[in-house]
């Protein structure tokens, strides 16, 4: 245990000096975010900031999880498999967006293909996983489902669980510390099991990680980060038989993908929007172009105090995840 705990406090160091100097890099390189130059105006002056920052987080867990081997629990090698093939395919998307010099990368339903597959390569590749006991939130029963019916569950977790950490990926440093408050709920409710030497270095790599990723950041995680990010929190309610108690202790994730989900609903049912943009961070924000009507009050806060106010929230809801579990 030492070893984990020094190793990753290592890994904090060395991360905030690769990722700034992985920043500096790609502004030289000109590989910086492209902002959408339609619709609303929110973050045009985050145009050009350096993005990919996913690769140094891969780069460092995998190193670390290397040097760990033999402390290391079987399902060590699904978690980081499944951020490495969906952190794939954020970096195609990543590397189309700048090819094109455009926001938009992949479309939905590529997403959604390569993500199937994806799925399908871990399902047929860790056949083990099938036999995890699935636990039911606020009590102590447990199920074990059909071959079938876990292809499915793990098909919606992981469909779910990328697609929404990318969409809370949209203010400096929200998606990173997200992230990092999930992973300390995992780390709290399995600190005696083995899976602790996987979420520790990448807890450690993701707060150097921050330290480049908060407002204003010079870096952000892309879209290879936050699949990748999705992929192991995915993982990691799987392998732990958690996946029903991942609303809770993903929740902040839940609710903003939630949000698109009911503002593309509502606008389709009545020509009306509930949010002024979303996903929902963005409502909270100040937006300029805004020539439509919609239901919820206006807010502008600033943009760290609604990153902060929403780690608060995730921090509340992962506090209820474990509970969740424990009892």
């Amino acid at each position: 245990m030492t070893l984990i705990i020094s190793l990753s406090i290592i890994l904090a160091i060395i991360s905030a000096i690769f990722s700034s100097r992985f920043a500096t890099a790609m502004r030289r390189w000109s590989g910086g975010q492209w902002i959408r130059d339609y619709g609303p105006r929110l973050h045009e002056k985050k145009s050009g900031t350096a993005t990919m920052g996913g690769l140094v987080i891969l780069l460092l867990w995998g190193i670390s999880l290397a040097i760990l081997h033999t402390h290391l629990a079987k399902s060590s090698l699904f978690i980081f498999t499944s951020a490495l093939l969906f952190g794939g395919i954020g970096l195609i998307d990543d590397i189309i967006s700048q090819v094109h010099k455009r926001s938009l990368g992949l479309l939905p339903r590529q997403k959604i293909i390569l993500s199937l597959l994806a799925t399908l390569v871990l399902f047929l590749a860790f056949p083990s996983l099938g036999r995890t006991a699935i636990l039911v939130p606020f009590s102590h029963s447990t199920f074990v489902l059909t071959r079938v019916g876990f292809f499915f569950l793990l098909a919606a977790v992981f469909l779910a669980t990328t697609n929404s950490m990318n969409l809370t990926d949209g203010l400096d440093g929200l998606a990173t510390g997200t992230s990092l408050i999930i992973l300390a709920g995992y780390a709290v409710l399995f600190h005696e099991h083995a899976t602790l030497a996987t979420i520790l270095p990448l807890i450690g790599t993701l707060i150097g990680f921050l330290w480049v990723n908060t407002y204003p950041a010079r870096i952000f995680l892309g879209d290879v980060g936050s699949f990748a990010l999705g992929g192991a929190v995915a993982a990691l309610a799987i392998t732990t038989g958690t996946s029903l108690c991942l609303p809770l202790l993903a929740g902040l994730l839940v609710a903003e993908s939630s949000s698109v989900i009911l503002q593309v609903t509502y606008f389709k049912l009545t020509g009306r929007r509930v949010f002024k943009i979303s996903p929902f961070h963005h409502h909270l924000e100040a937006a300029e172009g805004i020539d439509y009507p919609y239901l919820l009050p206006n807010i502008e806060w600033p943009e760290p105090k609604i990153v902060m106010r929403l780690w608060i929230v995730q921090g509340v809801l992962v506090a209820i995840g474990v509970i969740s579990v424990y009892r």
